[in-house]
């Protein structure tokens, strides 16, 4: 029998939540899993097969309070890997990654990276500790799990992290049970969303996911008298400077904030297309969930995943034409140069860029049913099934 911790905040919403979630029902069923979770928020939004463990449920709304808990966690999960250290331990994010390493003594270490390191944290104060973190202590783990080749290289370039310890795992998905949702029925409050052709995307509501770029795009669709909708799922602490620009648009007709969605798939499996604005990733769950969903798919071409997964082919090119959709899983569109969004609303280079793609699908349906079947051939590349078995031959 083989034994795992699972190290994470959280269960509620989020890519690295559902990669846990994930795991945990796919890994043999002789593996022994625990997930450690901390902090307020004890919701649990995703399935899961093992025991829950709280470190605590402490709400940290001063300074003095973070560092209290921060010590305090470093003792418990001590403890609890004091007790079975045979176990692996496996966490995920910056600041579970911090507690498992600085716990190493017990058990292997192993932590998942999950974005571009040095796009994320590019600056401020924070980011200066957490860049710290990663280049003097992320080597002391066993092994470094990169969710793609472009995160690995960010880690050994600008963190100067030895090759020898990082490996990738892209993201797995349960395509099959993904399949199953998207046929379920939209729910009947929304289901007069659905009367107009739907553009959707789905993560959290952050300055992170561009959505203000994508907001913008969509107004200038609707001013070409484009009859659509645009849906948003997911919840943060942009969602209300979102609605008021929407607001301040005119555009509340067409525009909506679905919230978190225990089944996401049904409402993009029957959208016209998933668009990703994000302007750093790691290995995006939603645009690959999307293709599970046989949902055409316009992607930023951020840092990282995005290309590895649409045109794999493409990985090690500097530059590549965004005009060109030959040999790609769905239409990459050069990132958002500007990250802030111009008050007149007029739109720069890359959200035209958008916009003409998001245009050109809308009115050929031809071309829609071409990336909805690349979608789904793509999809199979990252099935459960075959990545599981990455996760067990490093678990044993």
């Amino acid at each position: 029998m083989y034994k795992v911790n699972f190290i994470i905040g959280t269960l509620s919403g989020g890519g690295a939540e559902r990669a846990i979630s994930n795991l945990s029902l796919n890994l043999n069923a002789d593996t022994k899993k625990k997930i450690i979770l901390f902090g307020k928020n004890s919701k649990i939004s995703y399935p899961y097969e093992g025991e829950i463990i709280f470190l605590d449920k402490l709400n940290l709304n001063k300074m003095y309070k973070k560092i209290f808990a921060f010590f305090l966690r470093l003792s418990n999960l001590s403890k609890l890997k004091k007790d079975d250290p045979l176990m692996v331990n496996i966490s995920f994010l910056e600041y579970p990654n911090l507690l498992n390493i600085l716990t190493k003594k017990y058990g292997k270490t192993i932590i998942s990276v999950r974005n571009h390191m040095s796009s994320k944290h590019s600056r401020g104060l924070k980011s200066l500790f957490w860049n710290s973190t990663i280049k003097y202590i992320y080597p002391h783990a066993d092994l470094i799990i990169a969710v793609s080749n472009d995160i690995k290289r960010d880690l050994i370039t600008n963190y100067k992290i030895p090759e020898k310890k990082i490996m990738v795992i892209y993201n797995s998905y349960d395509i099959n049970l993904i399949e199953k949702d998207s046929l379920a029925s939209i729910p009947e409050e929304y289901v007069h969303i659905y009367k107009k052709p739907v553009i959707i995307t789905a993560g959290r509501l952050n300055k992170q996911k561009g959505h203000e770029h994508l907001i913008k795009v969509f107004y200038n669709l609707i001013k070409e008298n484009k009859d659509a909708n645009l849906v948003l799922l997911g919840e943060g602490k942009e969602k209300e400077k979102l609605k008021n620009l929407v607001k301040t648009l005119n555009i509340d007709q067409n525009v909506f904030f679905l919230g978190f969605q225990e089944n996401p798939h049904n409402f993009i499996a029957k959208s016209e297309a998933f668009v990703m604005t994000s302007l750093f990733e790691g290995f995006p769950n939603a645009l690959a969930e999307a293709m599970a969903c046989k949902t055409p798919i316009i992607s930023t071409d951020c840092p990282s995943g995005p290309r590895e997964i649409l045109a794999p082919n493409e990985i090690d090119e500097k530059e590549i034409d965004y005009k060109n959709l030959k040999e790609r899983y769905g239409i990459l569109i050069p990132t958002f140069s500007n990250t802030e969004s111009n008050e007149n609303y007029n739109l720069n280079y890359e959200e035209k860029f958008l916009l003409d793609k998001i245009r050109f699908l809308l009115d050929n349906p031809n071309v829609k049913h071409y990336f909805s079947e690349k979608s789904w051939l793509r999809i199979q590349d990252f099935d459960i099934k075959s990545i599981k078995e990455q996760w067990e031959s490093i678990i044993e």
